[in-house]
């Protein structure tokens, strides 16, 4: 089966945060007569990164939030099949945030999963590493507007925006070693007594992007199924400078 990213510009080197609903890449390559599944697209992946290249799958779990413990070998993602499969491979190594975690595989592996923070979304995290080292976001059968592109709140942190505020949350958090311990991890978080809600991006990003060469969108399988790739440092640096001068790339829902 040829590699289904066959024209997505993905290059030897690249550092890439997959966001992902494969659902209907499965029915399709059944359709096909395909046997695809989620580790097959995990392989294409690193094929087309090389050696040299860094591949990211976002493994988030709010439930420590909700006071439930967090075990860095058995706490599952909710961020769809291809992070669960990521984790259950030996060649991928999970970040330590028991909030906002990622399951990581290539050249800097070691580095990202070695990265302590205690801040959610600060500039140590891997968040941070994806923004200095020229990553990029790619978006399966997703709108990145739609789809979760995360680093909106590293910008409302780094921006200070009045509508959150920092939160700690305690709970107990069993590492990759089996030893439990209490931890505390402080996230910018919603001010729901202002009745915040969910955070967007406006429409008009889109064209900004394209302006920047930040970017592009591809059909896979040659079918109306697209992905989308974001250059991720370009992309802050946009809504950060526009965030710090009040302007509406990002915006909140209101909460009735």
């Amino acid at each position: 089966m040829q590699n289904i990213f066959k024209n997505v510009e993905i290059y030897n080197g690249d550092i890439i945060l997959v966001s992902s609903d494969i659902l209907k890449l499965l029915i399709k390559s059944r359709q096909n007569n395909e046997k695809l599944k989620p580790n097959m697209i995990i392989d294409m992946l690193i094929e087309k990164i090389g050696k040299n290249g860094t591949l990211l799958f976002p493994t988030f779990n709010w439930d420590f939030c909700k006071g439930i413990e967090f075990n860095y070998k058995k706490t599952k993602s909710y961020c769809g099949s291809l992070s669960n499969a990521a984790l259950e491979r030996k060649d991928f190594k999970r970040t330590r945030n028991p909030i906002f975690s990622f399951a990581v595989t290539g050249k800097d592996k070691d580095l990202i999963c070695d990265m302590k923070h205690e801040n959610c979304f600060s500039l140590d995290s891997p968040f941070g590493y994806l923004i200095k080292n020229k990553g990029k976001n790619l978006f399966i059968d997703l709108h990145y507007r739609k789809g979760g592109f995360t680093f909106v709140h590293i910008v409302e942190q780094q921006a200070s925006t009045s509508n959150r505020y920092f939160k700690k949350f305690q709970g107990f958090y069993t590492d990759e070693f089996n030893k439990r311990s209490k931890v505390i991890f402080s996230m910018y978080v919603r001010n729901l007594e202002q009745k915040v809600g969910t955070t967007f991006i406006n429409k008009k990003f889109d064209n900004i992007l394209q302006k920047n060469n930040a970017y592009q969108e591809k059909k896979m399988f040659n079918t109306e199924i697209g992905s989308t790739m974001i250059d991720i440092q370009k992309a802050y640096d946009l809504l950060l400078d526009d965030t710090k001068k009040s302007g509406d790339l990002i915006y909140s829902s209101k909460i009735k």
